[in-house]
């Protein structure tokens, strides 16, 4: 829904910035960052190259948008699950719900991130990143709070919640990068998210 406290130039403007970001996320999924030209990116959107002058000072602004968008939508999403849920299993089943559905939703998005954390496109400079990262470690402070709070209710074994918060990082983030960029099958989100949950909850091992 628009916000009516903006007025018509400026919501065209952010308008027009997210167009601007999309054909961009599509360039740099494809190319990457250090193959691809802001005439490319201008071209994919169907301005001109001083039209995207207007909005961004060249491409490393708009890949820094397009990473800090990706960043924020996870901080919400993490943020949201904290509210809405009472047991760190609940907490856990929302996070991955709403992870998967976005990454689903953005997958170009997410590709261009995952790219940045495993700095596979990051020869560039002159990017502060500091501001960014920011939210990564509000994400992680969440996530470690829950951890302590299921320890504490006996929801789950006493483990270090540095390291439970790693390993779900490291088991979601690469096993969704895997299905959406590597798997010839046809994904259902729905069995992934559950496949994840009972791999976390249930483990593998025949009970």
């Amino acid at each position: 829904m628009e916000d009516i406290s903006l007025s018509r130039k400026e919501r065209e403007r952010i308008f027009r910035k997210k167009e601007i970001m999309d054909a961009a996320i599509r360039v740099f999924a494809e190319k990457g960052f250090n193959s691809c030209t802001l005439e490319e990116i201008a071209g994919t959107a169907e301005f001109g190259k001083g039209t995207l002058y207007n909005y961004f000072q060249g491409k490393e602004e708009i890949y820094r948008a397009i990473i800090n968008d990706v960043i924020v939508n996870q901080e919400k999403i993490i943020k949201e699950a904290d509210n809405s849920s009472k047991t760190f299993i609940e907490f856990v089943e929302l996070c991955t719900s709403e992870l998967f559905n976005y990454c689903f939703k953005n997958k170009n998005a997410f590709l261009i991130f995952a790219r940045e954390v495993a700095r596979l496109d990051r020869d560039y400079r002159n990017v502060n990143y500091e501001e960014l990262f920011q939210s990564l470690s509000v994400i992680r402070k969440i996530f470690v709070k829950r951890v302590e709070a299921g320890i504490k209710a006996k929801e789950i074994r006493n483990f270090n919640p540095e390291k439970v918060m790693l390993l779900y990082k490291h088991l979601v983030f690469p096993h969704l990068h895997h299905i959406l960029f590597c798997s010839p099958a046809e994904i259902n989100v729905e069995d992934e998210i559950n496949f994840i949950l009972s791999v976390l909850f249930d483990g593998i091992k025949s009970k």
